[in-house]
């Protein structure tokens, strides 16, 4: 068919990539090695070179002979990729000292989209069309909400979980903005206390729950939201809420 999707590749929730042929999961990868390897190919989407993929792979203490474990390593993941309907040596594409992921055009990778359903809700956000940003937003915390690289240790992994943290919890600001603003106010409060949980430091989130308690009625609950923010500020980093933070409460203190 003329446009249809030839791979899915997810990396959320556990890894799966599917072709024409079928698919193959995480478990079906050799080990965390073979995890690590595919998951930093599909999330880098450019040329990485051996020696970088097998510090993402083995850490800086790299195994003896480990050019020839990599190479065994990209082998089982191409077959994979065969098994599948795919030309495993055109996807797991190797150019001299490099190895890149290079998927068919139509294809679909799931942080890709997640990404970009992002940009597209975060652009709404300030052209003010809250029911836009609400809809791209969803679409993007439906797949950002999900695990990325869940039991791996990995100091690569960690960098790329602190981004998809970070990710989420933008999406989950514009949400709760645009919630509120479009008048579901329960809802922007729940949103919000589920970014502050992913960074409290952060005072936009609280920001977003203050203003989703005063839309509501609620002065309690406003006044609450507040205090905690004031106190985790205070206890882990020595400093008072921001002027704008401060703002958000002073017309109901």
């Amino acid at each position: 068919m003329i446009g249809a999707t030839l791979a899915r590749v997810y990396l959320t929730g556990g890894i799966r990539m599917d072709g024409p042929d079928g698919g193959f999961v995480d478990a079906d990868l050799p080990g965390n090695q073979g995890r690590l390897a595919f998951a930093a190919l599909a999330i880098e989407r450019r040329p990485i070179s051996h020696d970088q993929l097998a510090e993402i792979v083995w850490g800086e203490e790299l195994p003896n002979r480990w050019k020839g474990s990599l190479a065994a390593v990209v082998s089982k993941i191409r077959t994979l990729v065969t098994s599948i309907g795919l030309d495993g040596r055109e996807v797991i594409h190797s150019s001299g000292s490099t190895y890149a992921l290079v998927l068919p055009p139509t294809s679909w990778v799931d942080l890709e989209e997640a990404h970009q359903e992002l940009d597209r809700a975060e652009g709404a956000w300030r052209h003010g069309d809250a029911e836009a940003a609400t809809r791209h937003a969803t679409v993007a915390s439906s797949i950002l909400r999900r695990p990325l690289l869940a039991g791996i240790e990995s100091v690569w992994a960690e960098g790329v979980q602190a981004r998809h943290a970070e990710a989420l919890y933008r999406a989950y600001i514009t949400l709760a903005g645009a919630w509120n603003e479009l008048g579901d106010h329960q809802l922007a409060a729940t949103i919000a206390a589920s970014a502050i949980d992913i960074d409290p430091l952060r005072e936009v989130g609280h920001r977003r729950l203050i203003a989703a308690e005063v839309a509501r009625g609620d002065r309690s609950a406003a006044l609450r939201a507040f205090a905690h923010c004031q106190q985790v500020l205070h206890d882990e980093l020595g400093v008072e809420p921001s002027a704008d933070t401060r703002a958000a409460i002073d017309q109901i203190a």
